[in-house]
């Protein structure tokens, strides 16, 4: 019984001294970030693997609807996870320091990015045709962008002599007032068929 003790305890111990020692990922959805919390997302980014598998906890794919244009997926960055793509996308020559300005230069904001692509029930309607799809953020109320951008698709022939436009990413920003982190909800309405969400938990995503 008394080296049943003395293991249990030293287990205990070297539990506790192991969760000191082990780093910490950041809060997914934090806010301002602290600087231990930049410097943890900035070495995760620089690991591709563990980076890569990370964010995409932050993107939906969405089934092909029956018209209109076709939204394949939802992607939605918090400021912690922002940093980790941003490290993510500078592997070579790029610090924790500069990852930290970048940070403060940015400053806090949910970023949402909406794929589209046209569909037999839903084509040639030009580049600027992003400008008709609507993005909101619900979480207890309807929240409206505070940014919005857009950036054709193109697809080519085999030659790469001619392209055309097949889609559009979507780019939204809005405000960290008000959000919780709990269940947000990004509802996005096409120019022609059904709204579609996408839901996504805050407190969750690690």
């Amino acid at each position: 019984m008394r080296l049943s003790r003395r293991l249990f305890f030293a287990m205990q111990l070297a539990a506790a001294l192991f969760s000191l020692l082990t780093p910490q990922l950041g809060f997914a959805y934090d806010h301002p970030l602290t600087d231990e919390s930049v410097r943890d997302a900035y070495f995760l980014g620089q690991d591709s693997d563990r980076a890569v598998s990370f964010l995409s906890q932050y993107v939906q794919s969405l089934p092909v609807p029956d018209r209109g244009p076709d939204v394949v997926e939802i992607e939605l960055r918090t400021p912690y996870a922002q940093v980790v793509e941003a490290s993510l996308e500078h592997l070579v020559g790029y610090s924790a320091q500069q990852a930290a300005a970048d940070y403060k230069r940015r400053g806090d904001f949910i970023q949402v990015r909406v794929k589209v692509l046209f569909t037999p029930s839903y084509t040639g309607r030009g580049e600027d045709f992003w400008r008709g799809v609507s993005v909101g953020l619900v979480q207890k109320k309807h929240m409206a962008a505070t940014s919005v951008s857009g950036q054709p698709l193109y697809a080519t022939d085999h030659d790469g002599d001619r392209a055309w436009v097949i889609g559009a990413n979507v780019f939204v920003q809005f405000s960290v007032a008000g959000v919780d982190s709990d269940s947000v909800d990004v509802e996005v309405v096409p120019p022609e068929g059904a709204t579609v969400h996408a839901t996504f938990d805050l407190d969750s995503l690690s």
